[in-house]
């Protein structure tokens, strides 16, 4: 749905916009929520086939070889072209981010480990911090991510029996995000705000997409800006502000998901490009802070037009030479 991935594509803007500023705006783009915007469109999306299909008779092997594909290719493949550039710099004696220092000259098998440890992703849970309570100076940042998405692509078949009623799964998700702030558990949230998703797509199939006038849709659709960026001021305690952010979320994907004023801008041309190369644009904006960033002699206001231009270049590329190929493969191997 086109006005799905160009809300999609403006959250990965809003995350490039996170990491590249600081002070008050830096404070007002949550990047962490946008994060929570992806996983409830990734449950809505995953699992409108499933649902249309039935569960019984869906091809659940094929359709989770396919989301593997798609998510670890691009992701690996971002990954270790970082771990590749890191070496090369600081053999070089040039000037890297603190991380790169993983990378000094060591042997093969060490190069190696410090590799498969940057993609261990199933043993992340938010931003570099690990289960095992260790934090990791990752080479990508967002790729943390990458293991929520791949471990609920593989649930995704319990999810679309018991996320069927959102007037059940809202308050349980909402209960479950307030217990993981207070608990300061973060798997606990990025596992229940996906089953949103879930309970959209249950009722599109059940109801059909339906309409919705803009004069409700519009303030709607701030209302939900507001609710995530109030996370990031600090002005409600975080038991009563991420729960709020996560229902401003959810609020922005219903607002997408019907027809109205919000979803037809959402729908034009640049956007839906901006959509297109969102995956890309996540993976790779924070390498080209890191390691193009330093060496660009522009200053003044130039500077960040230049810096979000150089970013889309980048992302396009990636998308063209990386994960578009993923795609098509992951389409082969699931037919």
């Amino acid at each position: 749905m086109c006005s799905l991935d160009g809300l999609r594509g403006l959250a990965a803007l809003a995350v490039v916009a996170f990491h590249y500023t600081g002070g008050g705006l830096h404070r007002l783009l949550p990047g962490g929520q946008f994060v929570t915007l992806f996983f409830i469109l990734s449950g809505l999306v995953l699992s409108i086939a499933p649902l249309r299909v039935g569960t019984g008779s869906y091809e659940w092997p094929r359709y989770q070889l396919r989301r593997i594909v798609r998510l670890a290719v691009p992701t690996c493949s971002a990954v270790g072209a970082c771990c590749i550039v890191s070496t090369v710099t600081v053999r070089t004696g040039r000037e890297a981010p603190g991380y790169a220092a993983m990378f000094a000259a060591s042997p093969p098998s060490e190069w190696l480990h410090d590799l498969l440890t940057q993609l261990d992703m199933l043993s992340m849970t938010t931003a570099g911090s690990r289960v095992d309570g260790s934090v990791l100076a990752m080479v990508d940042l967002p790729s943390w991510s990458m293991c929520w998405e791949l471990l609920f692509s593989l649930a995704l078949p319990i999810y679309v029996v018991i996320a069927t009623d959102m007037r059940i799964v809202a308050p349980v998700v909402l209960a479950c995000v307030l217990v993981a702030e207070w608990a300061q558990w973060p798997p606990l949230r990025h596992m229940a705000v996906f089953a949103l998703g879930v309970a959209l797509a249950r009722s599109l199939v059940d109801r059909g997409r339906e309409s919705m006038r803009s004069i409700v849709a519009v303030p709607a659709a701030l209302c939900g800006v507001v609710l995530i960026c109030q996370s990031g001021l600090g002005v409600l305690p975080g038991v009563v502000a991420q729960p709020l952010a996560v229902c401003g979320c959810l609020l922005l994907v219903a607002v997408a998901l019907a027809r109205n004023a919000v979803s037809d801008a959402l729908s034009t041309a640049p956007v839906r490009w901006l959509g297109r190369v969102s995956f890309s644009l996540y993976l790779t904006h924070l390498p080209v802070r890191d390691w193009l960033v330093p060496y660009i002699p522009v200053r003044g206001a130039l500077r960040p037009v230049l810096l979000i231009l150089l970013c889309l270049l980048v992302a396009e590329a990636f998308h063209l030479l990386v994960e578009r190929p993923a795609t098509m493969l992951s389409r082969r191997l699931g037919r």
